[in-house]
C-alpha cells in the first residue's frame, strides 16, 4: 500500500493548504452539534455498577478528504459509547476520562482510571467514553485495530472523530447531566486527545494528563 499511503498523505497534505487548516489548524474541527438522542442501558463490571449510553456520532470526514468513503464504511464506528458512573442526589462535579490506545473495555477502562477511587473516594461523576474503532465499536480482531497502523489518512479521521466524539458527549454532560463543573483526564493516547479538545473547548474547568503514573 505504499503507492496509496503516499498519494493520500501528499492529496491530504494540498487539501489542508487550500482550505488553510494548516495556517488554522482549529479551523479543521468544525463545532459538532448538541448530542439530543441518547439511549441508556445499565450494566456492571469490574463491581461497578454504571449506566452506558450510546448516541449517534454524526462524524464524517471533510468533503474530499482522502479515505473519506473507505472511513465511513465502518458501520460499527458510527455509534460512539460512554460509560457513566453518577452519583444520585444533588449534582456534582463529571470527569471525562479519555482512555488509551487498546482500550475500551469496561473492565480495563474502570481499572487503568481508578474509577473506583475517582467516584467512590473523591465523589465525582464520571464518564469514559469508547474511542473510535475500540471496544464495541472495533471492526478488527482487537480494540483499536485500524487506529494506529501507518495509514495516516485513517488515523487522521480516527483523532478527529475522538475530539467530535468527546465534544459532544462533554455538551451532553454539561447540558443534560447538569455538570457544574467539567474537567478532561487523559491517558496516552487519551492524552493527546485532552490536549486537542482542551484547545477547542475553552470552557474547560481542568485537563489533566497521565505520563508515567504521574498527573500534569
Amino acid at each position: 500500500d505504499r503507492e496509496r499511503l503516499s498519494r493520500e498523505l501528499a492529496e491530504a497534505l494540498a487539501l489542508a493548504d487550500r482550505e488553510g487548516w494548516l495556517a488554522d489548524p482549529a479551523s479543521y474541527h468544525g463545532k459538532p452539534p448538541p448530542l439530543e438522542k441518547v439511549s441508556r442501558v445499565s450494566r456492571r463490571a469490574a463491581g461497578l455498577g454504571y449506566e452506558e449510553i450510546a448516541f449517534e456520532s454524526g462524524y464524517v470526514p471533510h468533503e474530499g478528504e482522502p479515505g473519506r468513503a473507505r472511513w465511513q464504511s465502518h458501520t460499527r464506528n458510527r455509534i460512539a459509547y460512554a460509560r457513566c458512573l453518577r452519583h444520585a442526589g444533588p449534582p456534582r462535579p463529571w470527569v471525562l476520562c479519555i482512555p488509551g490506545y487498546r482500550m475500551g473495555h469496561p473492565h480495563v477502562d474502570f481499572v487503568g482510571f481508578r474509577a473506583r477511587w475517582l467516584h467512590q473516594d473523591l465523589g465525582l461523576n464520571v464518564a469514559i467514553p469508547v474511542m473510535p474503532l475500540h471496544g464495541p465499536r472495533a471492526e478488527g480482531l482487537r480494540s483499536g485495530d485500524g487506529f494506529l497502523t501507518g495509514d495516516l489518512a485513517d488515523t487522521l479521521h480516527a483523532v478527529a472523530q475522538a475530539v467530535w466524539d468527546v465534544r459532544r458527549l462533554a455538551g451532553w454532560l454539561r447540558r443534560d447531566a447538569g455538570a457544574p463543573a467539567l474537567a478532561l483526564k487523559g491517558l496516552s493516547l487519551g492524552a493527546y486527545t485532552t490536549g486537542l479538545v482542551a484547545g477547542l473547548e475553552p470552557d474547560l474547568d481542568c485537563g489533566a494528563v497521565e505520563r508515567g503514573g504521574e498527573l500534569e
